[in-house]
């Protein structure tokens, strides 16, 4: 009976693992504009949904039933004071923003990317870029502003799981993975001791969120506004190359993957004398109304670089396996009954014998 039972929550142990695995094509990615200029940018298991004329994007399991829907939006840019000694971004050191919301912005045509070595086409991408002036808000007037072209989204998607080279260190992008290279040009500094934090907003059903840090996992709920009175969060960087923040399950879900967003440490610089280099990238974060929603707000912060400069970095978002905790929940139940009916039939079954009578 117990070798019985231990098989029975093995398979279902064994099962459950298996579902928990998002899917690995090796299908090429595959994208399309829908009705409302929508982006639908499919790749292995995940579907990433760019909106028409913003930097929002809804991303999820695309053949799951009950899957949970995640957002990410590029929403602003923030050039912020470090003259009181602080390496990283806090809202009261604000000296300009620049709005992503206020401006237009357009997706080019899909094209293959390809092998910079063998020329093979390894992958998909398109560009969403500001397509108009976008105002930079000073604290100090007069106000400036970004040019049409000065800030890209490159997004790309890979046929195949493939490790690539950022900034000299190995990063491994999988088929339920969209790459993105945040490109940005012409950045006015009001100081050359001021850094430049880049918001992204982050939301799903859920709404709560695990960060990987050097003092460990950080859960931070972020159905609950922390308000203006609460600073930003330093975020604690691992030693990692790519730092990651997953979009945390339900207590009680059917979804067998979890959304996350990677972020690399370093981003390249190239200054108009055409010589990169490699910059370190700190980060904030803090759960924060946006409007009627709380997100979690991350603030990814780079360095002064000249002007003239182009500023890329590289983060990615996608899916990993998580466990469906209904179906454990349900699947549990299910072998609790099967077990009450294998203890009933067990004890009917039993052959009681009685001494002869002499």
């Amino acid at each position: 009976m117990t070798r019985t039972m231990t098989m029975l929550l093995g398979i279902f142990a064994l099962a459950i693992s298996v579902l928990a695995v998002p899917a690995v094509a090796g299908a090429a990615p595959t994208g399309s504009v829908d009705s409302a200029n929508r982006v639908i940018f499919n790749s292995g298991s995940l579907t990433g949904v760019f909106e028409e004329n913003v930097p929002h994007i809804t991303f999820y399991a695309t053949n799951e039933l009950g899957r949970t829907t995640y957002q990410l939006n590029f929403r602003s840019l923030i050039e912020f004071s470090t003259s009181s000694g602080v390496s990283t971004y806090e809202s009261p050191r604000l000296v300009a923003v620049a709005d992503f919301d206020s401006a237009s912005w357009t997706a080019s045509n899909f094209y293959p990317v390809k092998d910079k070595t063998t020329g093979t086409t390894i992958g998909m991408g398109f560009n969403f870029t500001l397509n108009n002036q976008m105002t930079i808000v000073e604290k100090t007037p007069p106000p400036q502003s970004l040019k049409s072209g000065d800030v890209v989204l490159v997004v790309k998607a890979y046929n195949n799981t493939r490790t690539i080279t950022v900034n000299g260190q190995s990063v491994t992008i999988n088929t339920a993975e969209i790459k993105i290279d945040f490109v940005l040009k012409n950045w006015p500094f009001a100081s050359t001791s001021d850094k430049l934090a880049l918001q992204v907003n982050m939301h799903s059903n859920y709404n709560h969120f695990d960060l990987d840090q050097s003092t460990g996992t950080t859960t931070v709920d972020a159905t609950n506004d922390e308000g203006a009175a609460v600073m930003e969060h330093p975020y604690t960087e691992t030693s990692n190359t790519e730092q990651k923040v997953r979009y945390a399950s339900g207590p009680v879900t059917s979804s067998m993957n979890v959304g996350f967003f990677h972020f690399v440490n370093t981003a390249t610089v190239t200054p108009a004398s055409g010589i990169p280099q490699s910059v370190q990238v700190v980060a904030a974060y803090k759960a924060e109304k946006d409007g009627p929603e709380t997100f979690l707000k991350l603030y990814l912060v780079y360095p002064y670089f000249p002007s003239g400069s182009t500023l890329v970095h590289d983060p990615s978002f996608g899916l990993q396996g998580g466990l469906p905790t209904l179906y454990i929940i349900a699947g549990g139940a299910g072998v609790a009954g099967l077990a009450a009916v294998l203890v009933i039939r067990h004890r009917h079954l039993q052959v009681q014998r009685f001494p002869k009578s002499k």
